[in-house]
Order: structure tokens, then C-alpha cells, then sequence
């Protein structure tokens, strides 16, 4: 990938989307639910951001293990929420929020493209 590559654009402009949702709700959780709810929503939205990273690595700079960890993603993702799960007694929609992030990240990519970007 070159730094002028489109598809390396995207990626990074979706990875700051997606942290900047996880962040701003975690703090709108934790001020309307609690703490509880705004750890939920962080770790979920960090599975988000790393699983959009594990996807992108594998599929534009494919090297080495990378085919392994794009198979295994959702195992290693699955895991690690039940364990968070099943240790901090986090509640599980405010997980399944957090990992809703990258969507609401891809439909702001797509406003992004459509609005700012025009070529």
C-alpha cells in the first residue's frame, strides 16, 4: 500500500470514525447508565475497531498469519466478550452497542464520500 491509496484512506478515516464514536459513547453511556454500561461500550467498540483492523490487514496487506487471525477473528472476539462477560458483569447490549460502531462508522464513510469527496 502506498500513503496515496484510497483503500488505505478509508481504512484509516474508518478506524478514527469508529474511535471517536467508541468515545463519545462511552462517555454518553456512562453519563446516562453508569460506568457499567460506558466500559461495555468502549470494549465493545475497541472489538470493533481491532476486528475492522484484523479484516483490513488481511485483505490489503496479506502477510504471514494474517489469513489465520481472519479466520479466527471471530473466535478470539467471542471469547474475549464472554470472559468480559462472565468476569466484570458488564451488560451485554451495552457490548453489542459498542461493537454497532463500525456501522454507524461505515455510514458516516459513506457520507464522507458522498458529500466531501466527489470526484
Amino acid at each position: 500500500m502506498t500513503p496515496s491509496d484510497p483503500y488505505a484512506e478509508l481504512v484509516s478515516r474508518l478506524g478514527k470514525f469508529i474511535a471517536a464514536i467508541g468515545l463519545i459513547g462511552a462517555m454518553a453511556a456512562t453519563i446516562q447508565w453508569g460506568a457499567g454500561y460506558g466500559a461495555g461500550f468502549a470494549i465493545g467498540a475497541a472489538g470493533a475497531f481491532l476486528n475492522m483492523r484484523w479484516l483490513a490487514n488481511a485483505l490489503l496487506a496479506p502477510k504471514g498469519p494474517a489469513g489465520v487471525v481472519l479466520a479466527l477473528r471471530f473466535g478470539i472476539l467471542g471469547g474475549g466478550v464472554y470472559v468480559i462477560l462472565k468476569i466484570f458483569e458488564i451488560a451485554p447490549l451495552s457490548i453489542l452497542a459498542g461493537l454497532l460502531s463500525a456501522a454507524l462508522a461505515a455510514v458516516l464513510e459513506v457520507f464522507f464520500q458522498l458529500f466531501y469527496a466527489r470526484t
